[in-house]
């Protein structure tokens, strides 16, 4: 419970109420859910399928408990610690490995086996990297969203350079391309901008919000940040890697430097990376887009995904039916409708990725290029058990690399000694 909780999803009661906040008492008959998602989209169409499930189970009422993100690990631990748990919850990936390992999560794995019409097998195998331990399944994930590049058309145009979709088509999309890319069209822009952007412009942040960035570059050049329970962030891999990106910051000026804003979807950045769920912030852009998977490198072309999940929480008051509930919500056929915000990592719904994402901000060739072996083929970051104490050991070693004198070798050797001895922590 210590760790910071990831995007949880909330229903409704039958009636479709409107969500509540997270302090809020449900009745006792009630199921309650936590969600931190505020998109009445997102909350609409969990608040149909509420209705549907409802109906289905004698007339139950379900609800919705959503609660600002900044706010949602207080009031939820408050909750578990306080013995009023939410039925069901919604977690990011690393907030579930340090939940189960506490103990605060249900093994939904019997269950999830037992109903064949579930066909937990449909699932793409390595979407449960983080929520299984043995046989134990301590959620399922209902959004496994991979990272990509979206990219200002407009800026390559004008200085003439080739756009990275092209470069991908042959075979040229590269870390080490991109940071020679960027030194020609840096130039080019207008004062203010940059060529790279990290993803959410997190790059200089904790740990947890800079490591999208980071993981991708650092498989590209054939690293991790650990083997086992040892860390390999000083590796000669690592450090090429995470030089090339200082070098673009600190010596090119070529990547958003600590302190700058700069925002892609403003239109003063030439790319960056991003997801699925983030490109609603292209309505009304004022400039064409494209899309390209992640730049490649030594080590092969990356495909990293990012991850929430559902959960059941061992203090449910409601658990049977919670767990009814999230099979519910992560089979075949919700899926296919909660698509739309929320990528899957069922096989027979990437199937029809063209249909199901028909009218995407994605054209159809990147649906089928970039998003679905995005799914199928990609990795999510395997989260140490230690992930909150490593995360907060490390963070100074990090504050350090970002500086513009940074010894790149000796801080990442330093960040070795730092989170070496919590990988190896076995309880």
């Amino acid at each position: 419970m210590r760790k910071r909780w990831g995007r949880l999803f909330a229903v409704s009661a039958v009636a479709l109420t409107a969500a509540c906040g997270i302090g809020d008492r449900a009745g006792a008959d009630t199921v309650t859910m936590t969600v931190w998602t505020s998109n009445q989209e997102q909350l609409g169409l969990l608040n149909r399928l509420a209705g549907e499930f409802s109906a289905q189970h004698g007339g139950t009422p379900v609800r919705i408990q959503t609660v600002p993100q900044a706010d949602y690990t207080t009031k939820v631990s408050v909750r578990l610690a306080g013995g009023d748990p939410p039925d069901l919850g919604w977690l990011g990936a690393p907030d579930a490995v340090g939940m189960a390992a506490t103990e605060v999560l249900a093994d939904v794995g019997p269950a999830l086996r037992a109903d064949p019409a579930y066909r937990l097998g449909d699932f793409v195998p390595s979407a449960f990297t983080n929520w299984r331990n043995g046989d134990a399944v301590y959620g399922v994930p209902f959004s496994t969203s991979p990272f990509f590049v979206v990219y200002n058309r407009d800026f390559f145009a004008r200085a003439g350079l080739p756009e990275p979709a092209e470069l991908a088509a042959r075979g040229e999309w590269t870390w080490d391309r991109l940071a020679a890319l960027a030194r020609e069209l840096q130039p080019t822009l207008p004062g203010g901008s940059y060529v790279f952007q990290s993803n959410e412009g997190s790059l200089y942040g904790p740990l947890p919000v800079s490591w999208p960035t980071l993981d991708p570059l650092l498989r590209a050049y054939g690293a991790r940040f650990a083997s086992g329970d040892q860390c390999t962030m000083d590796s000669p891999e690592a450090v090429r890697a995470i030089d090339t990106l200082h070098r673009m910051a600190f010596t090119d000026s070529t990547a958003v430097p600590p302190g700058a804003q700069a925002d892609f979807y403003a239109g003063n950045a030439a790319l960056t990376i991003t997801q699925l769920s983030r490109l609603s912030q292209l309505k009304g852009a004022k400039f064409q887009y494209g899309f390209a998977p992640l730049p490649a490198g030594p080590g092969g072309q990356p495909q990293v995904t990012g991850q929430a999940g559902l959960v059941v929480f061992q203090q449910a008051p409601h658990r049977d039916l919670a767990i009814e509930f999230l099979k519910f919500l992560t089979s075949e056929r919700s899926m296919r409708e909660l698509a739309r915000f929320f990528p899957p990592p069922r096989q027979s719904v990437l199937a029809d990725a063209t249909q199901v994402y028909t009218g995407s901000a994605l054209p159809p060739d990147a649906i089928t290029s970039i998003l679905v072996p995005g799914i199928t083929e990609g990795q999510a970051f395997q989260y140490p058990r230690t992930w909150p104490e490593i995360k907060t050991a490390a963070q100074p070693v990090f504050d350090e690399l970002w500086s513009p004198g940074a010894n790149v070798p000796q801080a990442l050797s330093e960040l070795c000694g730092e989170v070496g001895p919590l990988l190896r922590e076995k309880s």
